[in-house]
């Protein structure tokens, strides 16, 4: 153990602080019970639970006994602040700063956190071992790197920012399809700096669109997004990429980027080709609806309204095939043929055309055909049969 011989009453005060003991307690005291005081506050000190030392030109001239036993050793004596160097296990933008010992000694750990207080010409160093610290920090490190791992082959783009919206994991694909060089990743970029970077890189909506954008971002920072972010970007190169967002509730937020360019191009021709089959549906002197895989109510045209005296083609609600099954009761002569037509439209198994007249109420007599089409969705055909008769005889 170094010796003081001479501690100043304003070093003690130093360690008075640096114990997390009250300045109050010596200041109004008289010269003799100060005295008392200061030897008692000195004996703290010595005896504290964790390292404290005074340097003075970069040379320790007073350690306590918890500093001399553990980072002390018979050949290799403790020099101080010198002996330590920044820790490099703990993340660069980590709350605490952590320090590790150039060289191991027996009775020391191996991390520390320090901190000093500067008087006059003196300098108190405290210095608390950050075992616990560090193993954790390396867990979650180990952590983030399974993820990160795991998420190496995903085809969609991922970026998670921690709670200071620093961005903390992202995947190969993030790089890939935003086109943002790997090194700058790893760099933490804040969440307003990544945004920045899209669109200087063009992987964002045109710039009458950044604003918005930018005001939507700045929700999922504060939290405003309760529920999932999720939008479409139509970039300037014709791609677009879907960008879903979910806020962490302690902060922070996930965003996922897919591209979804082919995608959307086959709904937009599926959408096209579904649009022109209903238009030539409605050049039909018959009566056509069709229903989806829910045996809910996906087309009907104007000829199936006018048959069935109702409004299903331009009905807001989807109507299911229980609902259009009424419709038909409504109007026809009473028939087991509905329920047969539910229990088709309903079922998901393989299916075959049949057909079937019924009669409605006011004497006309309907041929009717159930067709099973792709994708589950079932076609239904009215046609009166006094017109089919009469169009066979014009043709003959």
């Amino acid at each position: 153990m170094i010796m003081m011989t001479d501690t100043s009453a304003l070093v003690i005060l130093v360690l008075l602080f640096g114990l997390g003991t009250c300045l109050a307690w010596i200041m109004p005291l008289s010269n003799g019970r100060t005295g008392k005081m200061q030897n008692s506050i000195c004996a703290i000190a010595q005896s504290a639970p964790f390292s404290i030392w005074i340097e003075e030109e970069d040379v320790v001239v007073w350690a306590n006994d918890f500093c001399t036993k553990h980072l002390s050793e018979h050949k290799k004596p403790f020099l101080g602040r010198g002996e330590f160097v920044q820790s490099k296990t703990m993340q660069p933008k980590s709350d605490t700063i952590v320090y590790d010992l150039k060289d191991t000694r027996v009775n020391s750990a191996e991390n520390y956190t320090l901190h000093s207080q500067t008087i006059g010409s003196k300098v108190v160093y405290y210095a608390h071992e950050a075992t616990d610290l560090v193993e954790t920090e390396s867990a979650l490190k180990r952590f983030v790197q399974t993820l990160a791992a795991t998420f190496a082959h995903l085809p969609i783009g991922l970026a998670v920012f921690d709670k200071k919206w620093d961005l903390t994991l992202f995947n190969p694909a993030l790089s890939n399809l935003l086109g943002l060089a790997p090194d700058w990743l790893a760099r933490q970029p804040s969440m307003r700096s990544f945004l920045d970077r899209l669109r200087n890189e063009g992987a964002i909506p045109e710039p009458k669109d950044f604003t918005t954008v930018r005001h939507e971002f700045a929700e999922l920072e504060s939290g405003a997004f309760t529920g999932k972010y999720e939008v479409d970007w139509a970039l300037p190169s014709g791609q677009i990429y879907r960008v879903t967002g979910r806020p962490h509730p302690q902060g922070g937020a996930a965003l996922l980027f897919e591209d979804i360019t082919r995608a959307a191009a086959l709904e937009a021709n599926y959408r096209a080709e579904l649009r022109q089959l209903y238009a030539a549906f409605e050049c039909l002197s018959g009566a056509v609806v069709i229903f989806d895989q829910a045996g809910e109510l996906a087309y009907a045209n104007d000829k199936f309204d006018e048959l069935w005296s109702c409004s299903l083609s331009s009905s807001v609600n989807r109507a299911t095939a229980n609902d259009v099954s009424r419709v038909f009761q409504k109007q026809s002569k009473p028939t087991p043929v509905w329920g047969e037509f539910r229990n088709f439209v309903n079922d998901i198994s393989e299916r075959s055309q049949w057909q079937t007249d019924i009669t409605l109420k006011d004497g006309r007599a309907i041929a009717m055909m159930v067709s099973p089409i792709t994708d589950g969705r079932v076609l239904c055909e009215f046609q009166e049969i006094s017109s089919k008769f009469e169009h066979s005889k014009l043709a003959g």
